[in-house]
């Protein structure tokens, strides 16, 4: 079964590595950003994610910083994702029995939508996902309970990102039943050595960006509110029929993703396999008619153990940004070990069966809709927009607030620098100066109303780059001096 594992592995992540998205989430764009333009370690530290810049950081260091940043994390994600298949199919072959079932579960779990997305992208969920799935090794009911290894892994998830921290209630609920001899002591080895660990790091982190190592940071208010800090526009929602409809097609887009929208442009490849899905979608179909709806625990231990897992995710982005589809990748592991919990240990799928249907579809619907048109650079207008902004070395952006869209027009025009902008004297400056210098959309937006005398004069006859359209504003202004 082992070989089994590492071919489904190693196929996993050559697919990965052929598919990279261009389909940048921002986030991605600026770890990569960050990671380049580093001097010191510290300003790599992020608190919602707080060690994964510092990996790629090394791995980019490692090679000399001749691989540009975003492609150093793409592949390290396509690598993190293959080792969580390889660990989730380690977990799943001892309660299925089956290698066919080893097969079509780690299909459901590699093809599903949105994490074959981001393992092609460079945030920090596919490594911090990969590493609880790591730890949920040790959790699994049968097993002896290794409170230490466990409290080393779930901190290092959470280190990577914040989220990792709702495995909490599942690994308590599994190591309180994988034994009945000493439980307390296990529970408080595990939930004082994963909280000392995460909260030391970040204690460490906090005093490297301050520059000061006593205790009186810690004590204050500053570093509790920087430690649970997040992102201006992120915030809990309590509507209940909205975050009911957010979060059903939340769901439903963790496994499929994509939309036709993208193949206005098709070749004879995606014709190709539009044909194939039509054939796995009618080939589900007739399968379903056969199969006989019934639900069997098989293990009830792993049952309870993955229900919690994922009930504790369901209940927290029910609320919290329950329109963000990527958050619930922390629990599609959860949702396999469930699916596997009720499966009839060394019942061999039907090679023509429902669940084989079903995965067929799954991978080329998302290969299709999503994946293959994800790795063109126009599947994303403001990448599309950066890429052909082609900024000269040494021209001058200013901006009055650096937003999303930003930095993608920084990260791939790599040789312009990037300012606030202060005063019109300090633009002015750099005109004098003879360099080439642009406003960019809220700069451009700000001087076009609070001086618009002096905009208008630097602006008559220069070159503009636009994308503006509904729901999307982008505009850099070239300046001419007088």
């Amino acid at each position: 079964m082992r070989g089994l594992r590492i071919g489904l592995a190693v196929f996993a992540f050559l697919i990965y590595l052929a598919f990279p998205t261009k389909n940048y989430y921002w986030d991605g764009i600026s770890f990569a950003q960050r990671i380049e333009d580093a001097v010191r370690w510290p300003e790599l530290l992020h608190p919602n994610h707080l060690i994964c810049n510092l990996f790629g950081w090394g791995v980019y260091r490692g090679l000399g910083a001749q691989v540009r940043a975003l492609y150093v994390l793409q592949a390290m994600n396509a690598a993190w994702a293959a080792l969580a298949l390889y660990w989730l199919s380690g977990i799943l072959a001892p309660v299925v029995r089956s290698p066919r079932a080893v097969l079509l579960l780690g299909a459901l779990f590699a093809c599903a939508g949105t994490w074959w997305r981001y393992a092609t992208d460079a945030g920090a969920y596919i490594p911090s996902v990969a590493l609880m799935i790591a730890c949920a090794a040790l959790l699994i009911p049968g097993k002896r309970p290794r409170p230490v290894a466990v409290a080393l892994l779930h901190a290092a998830a959470m280190l990577i990102h914040q989220l990792a921290l709702f495995l909490f209630p599942a690994a308590v609920f599994a190591l309180w039943h994988q034994s009945e001899e000493n439980r307390p002591r296990n529970l408080i080895v595990y939930a004082g050595l994963a909280s000392s660990l995460t909260l030391g790091a970040y204690a460490s982190g906090f005093a490297a960006l301050s520059g000061d190592f006593s205790l009186k940071p810690f004590v204050a208010w500053p570093f509790l509110k920087w430690m649970t800090s997040y992102a201006d526009d992120a915030t809990f929602s309590f509507g209940p029929l909205r975050n009911l409809g957010l979060s059903v097609r939340g769901w439903a887009q963790v496994f499929f993703v994509g939309r036709p929208s993208l193949l206005r442009s098709a070749g004879v490849l995606d014709v190709v396999l539009l044909l194939c899905c039509g054939a796995a979608l009618i080939l589900l179909l007739i399968s379903l008619r056969r199969i006989r709806i019934g639900l069997q625990i098989h293990q009830s231990a792993l049952f309870r153990f993955a229900l919690v897992w994922i009930a504790a995710y369901i209940l927290f982005l029910f609320f919290w940004q329950p329109q963000n589809t990527f958050y619930k990748l922390f629990a599609l592991p959860g949702v396999v070990l469930l699916i596997a919990s009720c499966w009839g240990p060394g019942r061999d799928p039907h090679p023509r069966g429902a669940g084989a249907a079903f995965a067929a579809l799954l991978a080329l619907s998302n290969l299709t809709l999503g994946i293959l048109p994800y790795s063109r650079a126009s599947s994303n207008e403001v990448v599309a927009f950066a890429l052909n902004l082609q900024l000269s070395p040494g021209s001058v952006v200013f901006f009055r607030a650096f937003n999303t869209d930003d930095w993608y027009a920084r990260y791939f025009n790599p040789r312009s620098q990037w300012r606030a902008a202060e005063s019109i004297a300090a633009i002015d400056d750099e005109l004098r100066a003879g360099h080439e210098v642009w406003l960019e959309t809220t700069a451009a937006d700000y001087y076009a109303g609070t001086a618009p005398a002096w905009f208008a004069d630097h602006t008559r006859s220069t070159q503009r780059r636009e994308l503006i359209k509904p729901g999307r504003r982008l505009r850099f202004v070239r300046l001419a001096a007088r």
